[in-house]
């Protein structure tokens, strides 16, 4: 068999259409396509660990814990409103303490999202969105469980 004819049954370095055969015509141990035992190591992602901590993902929840935020406030003040017409006209002591919630939970949550990733830690901006969280839930809470 000559090695630079392209009619012989082997595979040539100088053949375009060469197949991954052998001289005899059976399949070289070429790496498996499908994962297999010869395939090559999976190449890591481009991001980087997709499970990694992102502060954009932080960033996200900060972002709708404010969208959310109008929702808690027009269930407080709804609830307050009841119990204004149901009671003796007043919503009872609590409602300061509710929207002070409410307040500090946006501004919280202002923080969370627009400080630079530099400025702090994703540890420090992750606590502030669950802080965020836990304010905008003190505030229809409160005013839910009014004993006036």
């Amino acid at each position: 068999m000559n090695a630079t004819d392209p009619t012989a049954t082997g595979t040539t370095a100088t053949d375009p259409t060469a197949t991954a055969t052998t001289a005899t015509g059976t399949a070289a141990a070429a790496p498996a396509a499908d994962g297999g035992p010869g395939a090559p190591a999976p190449a890591p992602a481009p991001g980087g660990d997709p499970f990694a901590p992102s502060t954009g993902a932080v960033r996200v929840l900060a972002g709708t814990g404010l969208v959310l935020l109008v929702g808690a406030f027009l269930v407080t003040v709804v609830l307050m409103l009841r119990q204004s017409y149901a009671g003796d006209g007043t919503p009872g002591p609590l409602r300061e303490p509710a929207m002070w919630s409410l307040s500090l939970s946006g501004l919280v949550g202002l923080w969370a999202m627009c400080l630079p990733g530099d400025a702090v830690g994703h540890r420090v901006r992750r606590g502030a969105v669950f802080v965020q969280y836990a304010l905008m839930a003190g505030g229809p809470l409160p005013a839910a469980f009014d004993p006036s």
